[in-house]
């Protein structure tokens, strides 16, 4: 349910010039939603949208990059809009237009922004020299094929993973998927928390740790980073722990867009908005997925962004009929949450379920999302579409019913409390 509130500021109905920058899960489908009468123009500097929640399977080889992304131009020029690949370098509020990085500038009757962050390193001496982001499909490909290097050709891998949250702990399942009959390696994830998985139930963390017990696992909770050298990791306590690659899933900052453009109050603050998303800066501004920052935070998920996204785009056509616009309610839904071929989790706030059966329901999501975000019929959409489906039943389903110690595995769910 949505509660009406008034605009307090209205454009004419005409056709209007509507400037979208970031084109990722929000952006992307905020800009499908804009009727065609107005003038979108969507600015993104990567050639793909990438499907993100899923990026972690590609270090076990289960996805591939093609899996994982769609081109945007393709996805924006079907919905009747622009598509500008360039990076956006401000956001002049006042007189109401966006700089790209050549100096190019593009006025706007109304604004919607959907950068994403940055990575995030804590200022951790060596994180940048010497630690693996995990933000995209280049940085996890790249992980893959490190893995890869490492397990063919060293008899004693040894990994950092830095960061127990959802992250780092489905990376530490698929490695486990790919590589535990492996002998002689050892991974040691670090996290800051007093526990695992801070944001979930603690049962869920504590399932994890028992599923990982039969391998070379070693969790180090309450413990900070305090240097990332070549070859090793180096902990506040002292402790020294040797890494042919670590890999850092530390969270991410606001895009430098948003502070530089003054649409945040610092460069470690997301950009403040109202319920109805404008921004709190300029009621021209929309500013949804990642980038927002509610009354009420919410946590950073896409089903959020692209639940923004709808909101967004009724608010615009609301505010240029000067009608009242509505308020974002964020859903409550359960977080999928993977580890490897061992387990899955559908984690509630309290409460969680377990069970190897429901990888296909995060697999699911994944098809159901991407056959979404790709709705056209065009012949390159069913082309993606059957190599997405075949991939999921090479790589996931027949594994799992031609192996005997896989069809074990499918026990019955459980409640984890």
């Amino acid at each position: 349910m949505r509660r009406k509130t008034q605009s307090q500021s209205s454009l004419p109905a005409q056709c209007v010039d509507i400037v979208v920058v970031g084109a990722n899960f929000a952006g992307l489908m905020c800009a499908r939603q804009l009727s065609d009468c107005h003038r979108v123009t969507v600015f993104d500097p990567s050639r793909h949208i990438e499907f993100l929640p899923n990026i972690h399977e590609l270090l076990s080889g289960v996805k591939s990059p093609p899996d994982l992304r769609l081109t945007r131009r393709r996805l924006i020029e079907n919905s009747g809009h622009q598509f500008v690949q360039t990076r956006v370098a401000a956001i002049n509020l006042h007189s109401g237009n966006i700089q790209t990085i050549r100096g190019r500038r593009v006025p706007y009757d109304i604004c919607v922004v959907a950068v994403g962050g940055v990575n995030q390193t804590h200022g951790v001496p060596g994180v940048e020299q010497f630690a693996r982001p995990f933000k995209s499909v280049k940085d996890c490909l790249g992980i893959g094929r490190r893995l890869k290097q490492l397990f063919s050709y060293k008899s004693k891998p040894r990994l950092v993973i830095v960061g127990g949250g959802l992250e780092g702990i489905e990376a530490l399942g698929e490695i486990l998927r790919r590589y535990r009959s492996h002998s002689g390696y050892r991974i040691d994830l670090v996290e800051s928390s007093e526990r695992i998985l801070p944001d979930a139930p603690f049962s869920v963390g504590r399932e994890v740790r028992k599923v990982s017990q039969p391998y070379a696992v070693y969790f180090h909770t309450g413990k900070r980073v305090a240097k990332v050298l070549r070859k090793s990791v180096i902990l506040s306590s002292g402790q020294q722990l040797r890494s042919d690659l670590t890999i850092w899933t530390g969270g991410a900052l606001p895009s430098p867009l948003l502070a530089n453009s003054g649409l945040s109050p610092s460069p470690d603050q997301w950009a403040p908005v109202r319920n109805t998303l404008q921004s709190c800066r300029s009621r021209r501004v929309f500013v949804i997925g990642d980038a927002a920052q509610l009354p009420v935070p919410i946590g950073k998920q896409a089903y959020h962004a692209m639940d923004m996204a709808a909101t967004a785009a009724s608010n615009i056509n609301n505010l240029l009929a000067d009608r009242p616009l509505e308020d974002f309610w964020p859903s409550t839904k359960p977080t999928l949450l993977s580890f490897g071929d061992l387990s899955t989790f559908l984690v509630f706030e309290h409460a969680a379920l377990v069970g190897t059966s429901l990888a296909a329901a995060k697999e699911g999501v994944y098809q159901t999302t991407m056959a979404a975000l790709d709705a056209s019929t065009d012949l390159t959409s069913l082309k993606g579409l059957y190599r997405r489906a075949s991939r999921s039943l090479e790589n996931l389903a027949w594994p799992t019913i031609s192996s005997l110690q896989s069809l074990m595995r499918l026990k019955r769910v459980r409640l984890l409390l």
